[in-house]
């Protein structure tokens, strides 16, 4: 089955429920209202918690700025665009050094983190007392505008898949608000000094182990959003 068959089938078991949800109301009682507007301009900002990586060297938590376009394509159906900025550190280290020494300090990384991708409101083109559960999701890059330290490990430009709970807060008018909960999954790549042993000590990671790591990693943000175009 193609993705696009399972898309539609799992459109398909929604719409009723969400339909069934709204029968039997009085329209002018009935929890649920018609959206206003098509589009949304999100500002946001929060905080970025990444995973510890297993070398301990990749960028860490730090605060999270950033703007959220979304377009209603047809029924619950969204196009979005999402770039974020971080301002982040990490850790350095020497790989060539023993354990005890390799921690040469800290530096300051600014990462941009950025993706494509499509959102479905859970109460269809209507919110439920204000309030509009989303799900979503993209593909992206990331950017570190980082160089190699002395270890030869960088962030680089990893490619990016995301996944986006959101809960929009939709009063009458254009301004509203949004929380969202967005997972970056990508992937941190480390250098061959990482696995060479040049030292009595170990080396930094197994030489067994894998050099390209995926990671999860979680930002919760909430944010301002200016709706327009009916």
């Amino acid at each position: 089955m193609t993705f696009r068959s399972l898309a539609v089938a799992a459109l398909a078991l929604a719409l009723p429920a969400t339909m069934a949800a709204q029968v039997g109301h009085d329209p002018r009682r009935s929890p649920y209202r018609d959206l206003e507007h098509r589009q949304g301009l999100t500002f946001f900002g929060g905080q970025f918690r990444p995973r510890v990586d297993p070398a301990r060297v990749a960028p860490e938590s730090g605060p999270m700025v950033g703007a959220h376009y979304e377009f209603r394509m047809v029924g619950p159906a969204y196009f979005t665009a999402t770039s974020a900025l971080v301002l982040s550190e990490r850790n350095v280290i020497d790989p060539n050094k023993l354990i005890a020494e390799r921690l040469l300090g800290r530096e300051s990384v600014t990462m941009l983190l950025t993706d494509v991708g499509f959102a479905i409101n859970l109460t269809g083109y209507k919110s439920w007392r204000g309030i509009v559960p989303s799900l979503g999701g993209g593909l992206g890059i990331g950017a570190g505008f980082d160089s190699p330290d002395v270890g030869n490990y960088k962030f680089g430009y990893p490619f990016l898949i995301t996944l986006r709970p959101s809960i929009k807060f939709a009063p009458r008018g254009r301004w509203q608000g949004r929380i969202d909960a967005t997972n970056y999954l990508y992937r941190i790549r480390y250098p061959d000094s990482y696995f060479t042993k040049t030292t009595a000590d170990p080396t930094v990671l197994d030489p067994s182990s894998g050099r390209n790591v995926w990671t999860r990693n979680l930002s919760i943000t909430a944010g301002l959003t200016y709706a327009f175009g009916r």
